[in-house]
């Protein structure tokens, strides 16, 4: 059995926003068919190694437990970690983790799990008047990087595309995000709307634009509730408005989307795959969501989901929903289907199972 090695300065384990969720269910893939090992950077307290080893059935190494580092410094770590420990494939977690690439002491298969293409997402935050808010790439020096992997991980057909012209087509991997189907009851009523985020600030964005722009005209139209979950309720610009009830964090999704009728995502910019979108249409809930929001799920369109991209038609869909319960149940069946076509595990790491068994450790 081969052994992989996932490098990472994500805490994946606490689940709390989509890029943890990501990476959770990309160990949990791993860990059922390699040798795997989690190398995080930290800092993590407590025990959580045993917490985690015992969750995913995996080897949970922290770098560094009681304070941030520098990168040579977990670089180091890290070399020396791998002078005593061989792996056949390394895995990294983000582009800007490339760094711990200079610390192989040996040469191995080397992945990248872009999750973003970093320099699509910089001209998306400058669009909407956010540039500078998270670290910037330009598309040559983003390409530059990529050449050095053996393979790179996109998690999207739009940023897949998009990479193979950016580097050689037989290096990029299209591995979506892979969801559960749940099934919950369709109440005949609609009461509850919700939006589940975490304080990402193209969620933060989003939400409030919502609040500000169409809540007032549903909620005068139909005895409805807005209900918010996530991290993303520490950011808001939390208006006096009825019936918007902020609820936090809450780590049981069962539960969130047994209480929510028709879940809405108005995000308008961004970058990636929207885990939210999946996590919704996985539990058979009608959603609105944007065309940026649809990225990736494009097949999906107006029949798994309802796409609008200003704030009548956004209004328009949420109320088409609320007033019927036949295409509440139309668009639950086809979610469901829709998950299972394109979003299994089995699916969507497909690309990378093969990339990893095919590849030679003689070579």
């Amino acid at each position: 059995m081969k052994k992989v090695l996932l490098f990472t300065d994500v805490d994946f384990w606490e689940r709390c926003s989509g890029h943890r969720v990501r990476i959770a269910a990309l160990v949990r893939y791993l860990s059922g068919h390699f040798s795997l090992t989690v190398v995080a950077t930290g800092p993590a307290h407590g025990s959580i190694e045993n917490t985690v080893n015992n969750e995913y059935g995996i080897e949970l190494i922290i770098l560094e437990h009681d304070s941030h580092l520098d990168s040579d410094d977990y670089g180091e770590k890290l070399k020396s970690l791998l002078e005593s420990r061989h792996f056949d494939v390394l895995i990294v977690e983000y582009i800007h983790s490339s760094y711990c690439l200079n610390f192989l002491p040996y040469d191995c298969h080397v992945i990248l799990d872009t999750h973003d293409i970093i320099s699509e997402r910089t001209a998306q935050f400058k669009k909407f008047d956010y540039g500078s808010r998270l670290y910037e790439m330009q598309e040559k020096d983003e390409a530059d990087i990529f050449s050095i992997y053996d393979h790179v991980m996109m998690i999207n057909q739009p940023d897949f595309d998009r990479a193979c012209l950016m580097v050689d087509s037989r290096k990029v991997l299209l591995c979506p995000h892979p969801c559960e189907i749940y099934y919950h009851e369709l109440r005949p009523e609609v009461r509850k709307i919700a939006f589940v985020a975490s304080c990402y600030l193209p969620n933060v964005d989003s939400i409030n634009h919502f609040m500000a722009h169409c809540w007032d005209e549903i909620s005068a139209k139909y005895n409805v509730e807005l209900d918010i979950y996530g991290t993303v309720c520490t950011e808001l610009n939390f208006p006096d408005k009825k019936r918007i009830n902020l609820k936090g964090f809450e780590s049981d999704l069962n539960k969130i989307y047994e209480e929510a009728d028709i879940i809405i995502n108005p995000v308008r910019f961004g970058a990636g795959l929207k885990i939210k979108n999946l996590e919704a249409l996985a539990h058979g809930k009608p959603l609105v969501t944007t065309s940026h929001g649809a990225r990736g799920m494009e097949t999906g369109a107006n029949n798994s989901y309802s796409v609008a991209d200003d704030d009548g038609a956004f209004v328009s869909a949420l109320s088409d929903l609320i007033q019927s319960k036949y295409l509440r149940e139309t668009m639950q069946r086809n979610a469901h289907d829709f998950i299972a076509k394109y979003f299994s595990s089995s699916e969507c790491f497909k690309p990378l199972y093969d990339a990893i068994t095919e590849f030679d450790i003689t070579q």
